[in-house]
């Protein structure tokens, strides 16, 4: 029997979902958590709908009595050459020091 990816980021199948639930992971979070589903590149946008279904059918509910995850930044992810580009001020004054490795205060 081939795979059924529940999420593709994260590869994670829907057996392994199944199998975290019985388990005892039996919340749309401590699934999330335990088997990474919905941390991935799409931060969810590609599985945890169909995520939340699967345990809706698991627990015998209706889709819409399964509260959300704790939805995090970034949102959108983002590449290092964005990341790298962002305009942010500049670290102050002790710990740019002893990022550079010139504090007095830190000992050598």
């Amino acid at each position: 029997m081939s795979k059924r990816i529940l999420c593709r980021c994260e590869d994670v199948t829907i057996e392994e979902f199944g199998k975290a639930y019985r388990d005892g992971f039996a919340e749309m979070e401590a699934l999330k958590r335990f088997t990474g589903v919905g941390t991935g590149f799409c931060q969810g946008k590609g599985c945890l709908c169909e995520s939340a279904l699967e345990l809706a059918r698991l627990r015998g509910i209706d889709p819409s009595q399964v509260p959300l995850t704790n939805i995090r930044p970034p949102i959108e992810p983002l590449t290092f050459e964005e990341l790298a580009s962002l305009d942010l001020p500049p670290l102050m004054g002790e710990m740019e020091a002893a990022l550079r490795g010139d504090d007095p205060e830190v000992g050598s």
